[in-house]
């Protein structure tokens, strides 16, 4: 594309020039006064020339362009929204490669949004590598596609540069011992995008292990669906409203579909660092002149005692060979883990955990790809952005009343008490949900499991035909039009795969808090509470979750991220069955009047799937502001049954709620949490046939 090499000197030139100027201010003088009067011009010259590069591809003519520290690589900072250049790489490297990488950071800017991704979900080990390996060459195939150019700088770099595997394997001898099952999956899904970019058949790499092999075959298929998944560059063009749903669909896929067997990968590399981590232990404890735990070497052959004592005397680093010891022999030291008391295995866990987020986050920065800052952090300063704003002019310190002008000694103290009373009760709300969610987390993974089976009803695989450009060719039909004599720029013979018609869904979870529900049924349905509101956050469904008595609590509305903050609330509602101040607000139980609020809340969203899940004992006691008459609940029942499309059930956890099956024709009464969780998925199954009948 020879026209881009044309322009991009001069596109937005006086802008190109005005941000050089303001990068020189922020730091890259000091960068710059590491090479020669000679060096410093020419990283000077190809920096101008790959800013305006960056800013044409992103389509973001302020994002700035930074020399970064020389030998730090190259990336596009999601957090602070700009590209760091390498100075070393722009007087070592040649062109072609350079266009690539800054066109390669262009296109992350221009493609890839991850502030929807709940930060439990990005947070777990292995999963912002994994949603790495994969974005790249989402990215790479937008650019390429609509720069073609870009296609052959690709190629260059790729086997110009193909050392990242290389670094991560070292880095990963250095500080693991070993290779990680996961690290090696990310980098085989790199290899066969690479291969198909290249048109050649690819198979799986023979040196894998058999575990990796075995996820890779089951979502290479599903990679290569995610990769694809992107806007053409007339839809990047016409709406960022578009190029977000490419990135929630592709996230979508990884989330739900590789996720689920990559992480497999991740959970058997954690078994082998809890094994580092207790083999550094001892090494330690050799150190000080002490012997094996007597327990292990009972375990252990004189020929596996002798292996394990030198593998340990003969290290020199922090980590040990653990590909130097035979897997009989890691089998015996995991099962001698296995019998150590609980708290010393929950130590070795924990510190497993950390050193394997400290290797993925150091592979992560090798890797083109930068979705690994936290996806939250930009909606929480997109929010402290927006508060600033809106904040009015201080008043003037002299005219600032105090609070001792204000309030008396004895009023100051009324109020630091008040305070220290709504303190305390923040505090024991914040950690109620963290510390029921630890409890109930084996339910939750079972839970998303079965829901993600229903819910998650899969795009469709196949490619249309029939298109001028696209993002492959269908050589089939192309041979039939080279018969007819059609040229290329005739040629209808590309291929795309566009946003897919699949079903949407938006959920209500409707909570009672009347008193009613006070003692043992109020904890079993706030357990199932956490569950549903994890699973739906998970599977990235449009929930909201409101609670009730006589009026209307707000916990997670539409399109709000699951947060600290929300969970934070939602373990008030423990405390809400018990208030009687105000009103009296918990003696009364407003079945009727809630689920027509809820349900008319629901009817608002753009979801074409809708489900009213309530959470009850199922018998209502109207109060005064919602009488019986108006809100009748077999009335409301019967109204949100017919007037809408609305799939509608009860759910009493806990003993004692069998009324819910007397209103609600779907429903499950009179269940404990783990009943819910084997049951629900069945139930939402035969709710969604017999709707789907009318």
């Amino acid at each position: 594309m020879r026209h881009i090499e044309k322009l991009h000197p001069i596109i937005e030139k006086e802008k190109v020039d005005i941000s050089y100027q303001a990068l020189a201010e922020k730091g890259d003088k000091e960068i710059l006064e590491q090479f020669s009067e000679t060096e410093r011009e020419e990283i000077i010259a190809k920096q101008k020339t790959l800013s305006s590069l960056a800013y044409f591809i992103g389509k973001d003519f302020e994002i700035p362009v930074e020399l970064n520290e020389p030998g730090k690589g190259w990336h596009w900072d999601f957090k602070n929204n700009e590209i760091k250049i390498d100075p070393k790489d722009l007087l070592e490297k040649p062109m072609d490669y350079l266009r690539f990488v800054v066109s390669h950071e262009g296109g992350h800017r221009r493609m890839s949004r991850a502030e929807f991704i709940p930060l439990e979900v990005w947070n777990q080990p292995g999963f912002s590598f994994m949603m790495n390996a994969i974005e790249d060459p989402r990215t790479n195939n937008f650019v390429a596609e609509s720069y073609p150019k870009f296609r052959e700088q690709m190629k260059f770099a790729y086997e110009h540069d193909l050392d990242i595997e290389a670094k991560a394997t070292h880095l990963a001898k250095e500080k693991l011992g070993y290779q990680p099952r996961f690290m090696q999956a990310g980098f085989e899904y790199i290899k066969q995008w690479f291969s198909e970019v290249k048109d050649e058949s690819s198979e799986i790499s023979e040196d894998l292990p058999e575990e990796v092999k075995e996820v890779i075959e089951k979502t290479l298929e599903l990679a290569r669906d995610s990769w694809w998944r992107y806007p053409d560059r007339e839809e990047a063009n016409e709406s960022e409203k578009t190029i977000k749903k490419y990135a929630k669909i592709s996230y979508d896929i990884n989330n739900d579909e590789i996720w689920p067997e990559f992480k497999k990968l991740i959970e058997q590399d954690l078994e082998d660092q809890k094994v580092q981590e207790l083999l550094q232990d001892m090494q330690k404890d050799k150190e000080d002149s002490k012997e094996l735990p007597q327990d292990l070497k009972d375990k252990l052959s004189p020929e596996q005692q002798k292996d394990l004592e030198e593998a340990l005397e003969e290290t020199t680093e922090a980590s040990i060979d653990l590909d130097s010891l035979s897997e009989e022999l890691k089998q015996k030291i995991k099962d001698y883990l296995d019998s150590l008391p609980e708290s010393q295995k929950k130590e070795l866990a924990e510190k497993a955990q950390e050193s394997l987020e400290e290797f993925e986050n150091k592979v992560n920065e090798e890797l083109e790809g930068r979705l690994s800052d936290n996806p939250e952090k930009k909606i929480e300063r997109e929010e402290k952005l927006k508060q600033e704003k809106g904040k009015k002019e201080p008043i003037k310190e002299k005219e600032k009343p105090t609070e001792k002008q204000k309030l008396s000694k004895e009023e100051l103290d009324k109020l630091k008490k008040y305070r220290e009373f709504v303190e305390d009760v923040f505090k024991k709300d914040a950690n109620v949900y963290e510390a029921k969610r630890r409890e109930v987390l084996p339910l939750i993974d079972k839970l998303e499991s079965d829901l993600r089976e229903l819910f998650v009803a899969r795009r469709a695989q196949k490619w249309k035909s029939g298109f001028k450009t696209g993002k492959r060719i269908d050589i089939k039909r192309r041979i039939q039009e080279k018969a007819k004599g059609i040229t290329p720029v005739e040629s209808k013979a590309w291929q795309r795969r566009d946003l897919p018609q699949e079903k949407d869904y938006a959920i209500s979870l409707l909570v009672d808090l009347s008193g009613s529900m006070s003692g043992e049924k109020i904890e079993q349905t706030f357990n199932a509470v956490i569950v549903l509101t994890e699973v739906l956050n998970r599977l990235s469904i449009a929930t909201e979750i409101l609670g009730f008595n006589d009026r209307i609590y707000e916990y997670q509305k539409y399109g709000q991220i699951i947060s600290k903050e929300i969970r934070e609330q939602m373990g008030g509602m423990l405390q809400e069955v018990t208030d009687s101040s105000d009103t009296g607000k918990a003696r009364w139980n407003d079945d009727g009047w809630a689920l027509e609020q809820t349900s008319e809340r629901l009817a608002r969203q753009k979801e074409k799937e809708k489900f009213l899940i309530v959470l009850s004992d199922g018998e209502p006691v109207e109060s005064p502001m919602h009488p019986r008459s108006t809100y009748e609940l077999h009335k409301m029942i019967e109204q949100v049954l017919k007037e809408t499309d609305q799939k509608l059930i009860g759910l009493g956890i806990g003993v004692g709620t069998k009324h819910v099956e007397e209103y609600y024709p779907n429903s499950l009464a009179d269940v404990d949490i783990e009943e819910m969780t084997e049951k629900l998925a069945g139930l939402l199954r035969e709710v969604i046939v017999n709707y789907d009948k009318f």
